[in-house]
């Protein structure tokens, strides 16, 4: 069974639409972990659920990397290089899940357990630091 992931206020980055974002990120990582914990799943769910992954990274990278611009963050360059391993990890994912002869269980367990892992670790390293300088450029 895959580790569930849950969301506290020590991940608060004060900053309302970024920590929801960082929810329902959460929510996603636990909807794959529930996939890679359920008997039997179709190669086209397990597709869904990292597209949606995918996606959703797409989207909340972008909201965090427009406020980067917004408050011109100094760790920008750092921050967004690590977003883009990430995305580069999801698009690994995504492409395995498309590979028939790999075992779709074990990526979609993989890619939950490492996603989830990730945003927390993440969140706690490198998202806290933006925190102030967002909310001194009025981003709260």
């Amino acid at each position: 069974m895959s580790k569930k992931f849950v969301w506290t206020k020590k991940y608060s980055v004060n900053v309302k639409e970024i920590d929801e974002q960082h929810k329902e990120f959460i929510k996603i990582c636990n909807s794959l972990a529930d996939l890679a914990s359920s008997k039997s799943f179709t190669d086209e769910e397990a597709l869904i659920k990292v597209m949606q992954l995918g996606d959703y990274i797409a989207y909340h990278f972008g909201t965090e990397e427009e406020y980067f611009i917004k408050a011109k963050y100094t760790d920008e360059s750092l921050h967004v290089k690590i977003h883009n391993k990430f995305r580069k990890k999801v698009n690994k994912f995504i492409k395995q899940v498309r590979d028939k002869n790999i075992d779709t269980k074990k990526i979609i367990k993989e890619a939950a357990d490492f996603s989830g892992s990730w945003l927390l670790n993440h969140i706690l390293i490198m998202d806290k630091k933006y925190s102030k300088q967002f909310n001194e450029h009025k981003i709260k």
